[in-house]
């Protein structure tokens, strides 16, 4: 309301402006009309019949585009939280049923996998840390790799069946922007060579 009423009012001082330069009066009154009130002639042409453009015009103008720091801050912690929430998914008594017959496959025992994960809530800092669990490389003994392809699953499972319920039920603020990724993150777990980025 404040803006239409900035509008009127600043149309109206347009107005009188354009009538004292067709009556030849001195420019400089006009001249201390605009300088009183701070608003050149490019913003006052800027109006539109909605004040709520102006409004955004001038936050773009002075303080950059709003959508970009927005944008960045809700993709900003994604691969952390979700390995983190996978580690800590493999560590609770919900992935015992899928966890249990990988590990026996796997033949890992059930508290070396623990100790494997728990460690991994912690170290989980962004993709490199998340990438570095779940790919095998030539350096890795049997072991290692065993943990790595035990974690890389179970993440599948979380992903799958879990994720949803985790994205709409915890403090998440951009949940939209967690359910886009959801897949993206599936993808990525599953090649794992490939996950050197999430956007784009």
């Amino acid at each position: 309301m404040r803006f239409l009423k900035n509008k009127i009012y600043y149309s109206q001082q347009l107005k009188m402006k354009n009538e004292r330069k067709n009556s030849s009066s001195s420019s400089s009154a006009a001249t201390a009309v605009t300088s009183t009130h701070k608003y050149d002639e490019e913003t006052m042409s800027n109006f539109s019949s909605d004040p709520r453009d102006y409004e955004e015009s001038q936050y773009t103008k002075y303080m950059g585009s709003p959508k970009t720091p927005e944008k960045i801050r809700c993709t900003k912690n994604i691969v952390k939280n979700y390995g983190r929430v996978i580690a800590k998914f493999a560590c609770s008594e919900i992935s015992l049923p899928y966890l249990i017959p990988i590990l026996n496959e796997k033949g890992v025992s059930y508290s070396d996998s623990m100790a494997f994960f728990t460690k991994a809530k912690t170290k989980i800092q962004g993709i490199d840390t998340f990438r570095a669990l779940v790919l095998v490389t030539e350096e890795d003994n049997p072991k290692e790799a065993a943990f790595k392809e035990i974690f890389q699953r179970i993440g599948e499972v979380f992903i799958k069946y879990f994720s949803v319920n985790w994205i709409f039920h915890s403090k998440i603020l951009h949940r939209g922007t967690y359910l886009k990724y959801r897949f993206k993150m599936l993808r990525r777990l599953q090649n794992p060579e490939l996950f050197t980025y999430l956007k784009g």
